[in-house]
């Protein structure tokens, strides 16, 4: 009886060793599949262990980690968050956590969790990084200055770092700090575009128009067709007065982004000043397309319609405008105006 009975007891100690190596082996078998790609059967491995050891956090961030990138964010946040109840002094489940928060725009729960992976030493350039840029979303530029100045610390060689530094000290009027940033960041990697557009802006914001333009021309060497720099060296060369070459940006911008409102309305401001009517209706028309509440658009719209003669269709922009923006002093002016040339046109005989 006694040697039954130590079988017996023996068994349950059996019985869970083997528990854990079945779910090893299909923890083991879930990154296998995960590195593959394979991510339906990798949660499915990852779950299967589970069942059999339960309260595994490391399963958990691995699953969570494969339904983000399924893109089933709000599955994957609560997979982080079971994670961080299992282990809420491991660093690393708060800053999983933080980090499908912050793509979900929850700022504050992804400041939370970034601050506490950060008190729990988890003093990393990407956990500083992503705090930054969650506190420069919520509005907290100095802190957000305080994050990105500590990824540069920790990673010097960090281009993108010194970018989002730059862009930090640049939303605070601090435009020399924020140039000598981007040139940090040109110096660790000169084929950066993102920096020359960055350094471009801020010569521009300086009135260094043409170390502005220079730059721009760089970055759209390194990465041509990218909207954001043509708009730009577009808005460098209209501040030089060269209309066509801006015309020219302008049009760039948009055959890489069709739907850029600003640059349909700028392209229409110089075509407009360029003696372009019709297409500068056009961009205007499409400027109100994007973006039916912008009276400037359409207040311009109307100035160029009054200059070819179309009053009632003017006459009906600047009435618009005036209903959009009441009291619009340059809309009741150009009323006005219309109202009488159209008046003094239909009054020959």
């Amino acid at each position: 009886m006694s040697t039954r009975g130590s079988r017996l007891q023996a068994r349950p100690e059996g019985d869970f060793k083997l528990k854990m190596d079945q779910a090893e082996a299909h923890f083991q078998r879930g990154a296998e599949l995960h590195k593959q790609r394979d991510l339906d059967g990798a949660i499915a491995e990852y779950r299967e262990g589970l069942r059999l050891a339960p309260g595994n956090p490391l399963a958990h961030i691995n699953i969570g980690n494969a339904l983000l990138a399924k893109g089933d964010r709000d599955a994957a946040i609560a997979e982080y968050s079971e994670a961080v109840r299992l282990d809420p002094n491991h660093p690393v489940p708060h800053v999983n956590l933080g980090y499908a928060l912050l793509g979900k725009g929850d700022l504050d729960g992804a400041i939370t969790h970034y601050r506490e992976a950060l008190r729990l030493n988890l003093d990393t350039p990407s956990a500083h990084n992503n705090l930054g840029n969650a506190l420069f979303a919520k509005g907290d530029h100095e802190g957000a200055i305080t994050e990105y100045r500590a990824v540069v610390r920790l990673a010097p060689d960090y281009a993108p770092g010194y970018v989002n530094l730059g862009n930090a000290l640049a939303s605070i009027g601090d435009w020399d700090g924020a140039a000598a940033e981007y040139r940090e960041a040109l110096r660790v990697k000169p084929d950066h575009a993102e920096a020359h557009f960055q350094l471009g802006n801020g010569l521009s914001n300086q009135g260094q128009l043409d170390a502005a333009i220079a730059e721009y021309r760089e970055g759209l060497r390194l990465k041509p067709g990218d909207a954001d720099g043509h708009y730009n060296l577009g808005n460098a060369l209209a501040g030089k007065g060269n209309l066509a070459g801006a015309a020219t940006e302008y049009s760039e911008s948009l055959r890489a982004n069709p739907n850029f409102p600003d640059a349909h309305y700028n392209l229409g401001s110089v075509l407009s000043d360029l003696g372009e009517m019709d297409e500068a209706i056009h961009e205007f028309r499409e400027t109100l397309r994007l973006r039916p509440d912008s009276f400037e658009a359409r207040h311009n719209l109307g100035r160029v319609l009054m200059r070819k003669g179309e009053f009632d269709e003017a006459i009906a922009e600047f009435r618009e405008v005036l209903r959009l923006k009441p009291g619009y002093l340059m809309a009741d002016v150009n009323l006005a105006k219309c109202l009488a040339l159209k008046a003094q046109r239909d009054s020959k005989p």
